[in-house]
């Protein structure tokens, strides 16, 4: 974990954590699966874990929401910036319902070189990955490959996700 964490929301021991994620360009059956999940997880009180992007993290965070769960989203820019801009309202209601979690200062603006490092958060946050649908070929590592997604504990893959050419 980096040595400074900024937060929204409110922070508890997520002892119970799993991480959800995959691309932002999602299938309707990689919308409804990791809609499913994350409901499912946030319903027997595990605290889903995702990072704000559009496509499936997005669905993760909406689900854990519906189900009346909690949730937490590690964001790759300042904690006082919204991004993208189409998850402005799902990032306010987290910051009410959850926790934004950011690792830089406030301000900050996406970068590219941001994201790999916002997973490593999301990674040692979380005790697990579900990769719901992602690239063989993605410029932030989100299969789980070695060194990737792993620091927190076991990654896996829904049935049908999108991982490999």
């Amino acid at each position: 974990m980096p040595p400074i964490l900024f937060t929204k929301g409110t922070p508890a021991e997520d002892t119970r954590a799993i991480a959800v994620v995959g691309t932002r360009q999602a299938s309707e059956q990689g919308l409804r699966t990791a809609s499913a999940v994350a409901r499912d997880l946030a319903l027997v009180g595990v605290t889903v874990v995702s990072g704000l992007a559009k496509g499936i993290d997005a669905a993760a965070h909406r689900a854990a929401l519906e189900a009346g769960g909690r949730t937490v989203a590690v964001i790759g820019t300042g904690i006082d910036q919204s991004y993208p801009a189409e998850n402005r309202a799902l990032q306010r209601q987290i910051s009410r319902d959850g926790l934004l979690l950011s690792q830089f200062w406030p301000d900050a603006p996406p970068s590219q070189r941001n994201f790999p490092m916002r997973n490593a958060v999301m990674s040692g946050y979380a005790a697990a990955t579900v990769v719901v649908e992602a690239p063989w070929k993605s410029p932030h590592p989100s299969p789980p490959r070695p060194g990737t997604w792993t620091a927190g504990g076991h990654a896996g893959a829904t049935p049908g996700a999108r991982l490999g050419p």
